[in-house]
């Protein structure tokens, strides 16, 4: 009896590994990104200038991701909005260089290609370049000041890094702007998110805009009733300068083909 015991015991302990092997194949490669996805989206914002008048701005997005083998991925994304702003600072009245418009729209379009390298258990690495147009729509007596005329081109690089440490995440971006026939634009911006649950996450952020200390904060969640494919987002950032800038931003983004929690989302589908 003992011996049959014995002989079953060996037999279970030679078939583990077997299932251990088995069960790791069941499970999905860790990725760079898990599976191609695309996500579409509206923002919102509304910015405060000290004595001065407010910006509101809305807008489109659209972003595709796709894994490249196992430790890379690329993302196309492109953007549409517009805004009312302040435009005395901006723009000119050909008409009369001692009065300008107090307000008028502009239009902001862009579109962006990034690279990227990531284990999902460390972080990731990324390099982007994006290319924009920005339109006056004041008229046909208004130009930037830059241009000439009522469009200006604008031309951006971006390098950035995150680091996965359980339920943070630590991020570091470079970002450097320019603008036709302008001074180039350099920031950048540090941040560390939260995950205090699996689909809520808290980010604090902070450092240089553009010459200008900026910081904020971000609070983003995946509503469980919507099953994991709609996210919102709410935050608040400051420019502080002596005319200091308050900015609220609200998005609403679908996430279509992945019902996942947030946090596997941005670690193994953004």
């Amino acid at each position: 009896m003992n011996s049959q015991k014995l002989i079953l015991s060996a037999s279970l302990l030679a078939t583990l590994p077997l299932v251990a092997n088995i069960a790791a194949a069941a499970e999905p490669a860790q990725r760079a990104v898990q599976a191609t996805n695309f996500s579409l989206g509206l923002v919102a914002s509304d910015s405060d200038t000290k004595d001065s008048t407010s910006n509101g701005t809305f807008g489109l997005g659209a972003i595709g991701t796709m894994p490249i083998g196992d430790l890379f991925g690329a993302s196309l994304s492109g953007n549409f909005s517009r805004t009312t702003a302040r435009t005395s600072d901006v723009l000119l009245d050909l008409t009369s260089e001692s009065s300008s418009r107090q307000t008028c729209r502009f239009n902001n379009s862009d579109g962006a290609l990034s690279v990227f390298a990531r284990k999902p258990t460390l972080g990731r690495i990324s390099a982007s370049y994006g290319k924009g147009k920005v339109t006056s729509d004041c008229g046909n007596e208004s130009v930037f000041v830059s241009t000439g005329d009522d469009s200006m081109g604008i031309d951006y690089y971006r390098v950035g890094a995150e680091a996965y440490l359980g339920n943070f995440t630590f991020g570091a971006v470079h970002t450097s702007t320019e603008p036709e026939n302008g001074a180039k634009l350099e920031s950048d911006i540090f941040s560390a998110s939260w995950y205090p649950l699996a689909s809520l996450k808290v980010t604090l952020s902070g450092g240089d805009l553009y010459n200008q200390d900026t910081y904020g904060i971000e609070i983003e969640h995946q509503p469980e009733f919507m099953g994991e494919s709609l996210g919102v987002a709410l935050g608040y950032s400051v420019i502080d300068r002596d005319q200091r800038i308050g900015t609220i931003n609200f998005s609403v983004v679908f996430h279509f083909g992945t019902k996942v929690e947030l946090k596997t989302r941005d670690r193994q589908y953004r």
